[in-house]
């Protein structure tokens, strides 16, 4: 059963089925979001933010659960900070969108069948499901000729709750050697083939994101999650079921229709190991785009602290390492290095580090963000 709300002429639904989100009230206290332990060796487990946890620097081991506080729901829906105009029927902003989304799923076989099952059950729950990041991105911009390699997705169900649903609904589709994950840092829940098949992700999706604190954490709406994403251009959430296309930026599609595009951040993270990442996702879409605008992320760069560097961890480096190999290829390295000496000596510094002889060859992304 769902509560219904209004506030743009669409309607907008928030679960009603114990989910925690920001706004609502935890013994009296504000919920500012919801963390995850990190359980190396155990199972994580859902922890209750509030003010007191905002300076933390990990999610607190020992820190209440949803069951161990008396819970108000008094929350807003996921849309209700947006403004009305930054909904719009999809197909008018992209014609075929639908239609190319299902021919992906399609061709996809088993896989696809099951991403299409995945994009019918969490609605059905109750809860916000949205296709995001460079699949709805390209088809904006290209049109339905194009061919997105990856589907990732945000919205509120929450990410271990997810992935028991793959790992169950995987076996009972025939896909048993399937496994779901959620990381601890990132939050990111995947579905991934096994090793056999290539080890490659079906999909990604990572609940609605908010950015209070110095680690990752989630039960954020909309207007929110944008500020934990990269670029505008890639903050376009696609509900598939309800042929709605949300821009929570107010700007995504302005800027991907500009020409140049633009490339521009709302992005407000604090971990430091988060803002190098940004960087070199910055390096990549300036060497995709070489003619886009990148005077906005000059202006965010320069926000940086100059000791960004000595700031991040032994864990940071590895998923830097490879971001820098696999997003940045070869060719466009004498492009990445202008871009960053454009935006400024952090972003150079940072490059002179992962370019240079001390490169080493380990690592995974760790990243939510693919495309």
């Amino acid at each position: 059963m769902t509560e219904e709300r209004r506030d743009d002429g669409k309607d907008h639904r928030r679960a009603s089925d114990g989910t925690v989100a920001q706004g609502d009230l935890a013994d009296g206290e504000a919920v500012l979001g919801v963390g995850l332990t990190d359980a190396p060796h155990g199972t994580p487990r859902e922890v209750v933010l509030r003010e007191r946890d905002r300076e933390a620097h990990s999610v607190p081991p020992d820190g209440p659960g949803p069951a161990d506080v008396h819970l108000e729901f008094s929350g807003p829906h996921p849309a209700e900070r947006c403004a009305p105009e930054d909904f719009h029927a999809a197909e008018d902003v992209a014609p075929g969108i639908g239609a190319a989304v299902d021919r992906c799923l399609d061709e996809t076989g088993d896989e696809g069948a099951f991403v299409r099952q995945v994009m019918t059950w969490v609605p059905a729950t109750g809860h916000s499901f949205w296709l995001i990041g460079g699949a709805v991105r390209d088809l904006v911009d290209i049109g339905p000729a194009a061919r997105p390699n990856d589907l990732d997705f945000a919205g509120t169900l929450p990410p271990l709750r997810l992935r028991q649903e793959l790992d169950l609904r995987s076996d009972l589709a025939g896909l048993g050697d399937y496994r779901a994950r959620v990381s601890p840092v990132s939050l990111v829940a995947h579905l991934s083939r096994p090793e056999q098949g290539g080890g490659g992700r079906v999909l990604e999706y990572k609940a609605l994101a908010v950015t209070d604190f110095r680690f990752s954490a989630y039960g954020g709406g909309l207007a929110e999650d944008v500020t934990s994403r990269d670029l505008t251009i890639n903050s376009l959430y696609y509900d598939h079921g309800r042929h709605v296309l949300a821009d929570p930026t107010g700007q995504g599609l302005a800027h991907l229709r500009s020409r140049p595009k633009v490339l521009a951040t709302r992005n407000t993270e604090r971990a430091p190991g988060r803002s190098a990442q940004l960087l070199m996702r910055f390096l990549k879409f300036g060497v995709r785009y070489p003619d886009a605008d990148t005077s906005r992320l000059r202006e965010w760069a320069a926000r940086l602290p100059d000791d960004l560097l000595d700031r991040l961890t032994e864990r940071d480096w590895p998923a830097l390492e490879w971001g820098w190999r696999k997003t940045v290829p070869e060719a466009g390295r004498k492009r990445a290095r202008q871009l960053a000496a454009d935006l400024g000596p952090v972003a150079q510094a940072l490059v002179h580090r992962l370019d240079g002889p001390g490169e080493t060859g380990g690592g995974t992304s760790g990243e939510g963000e693919r495309a």
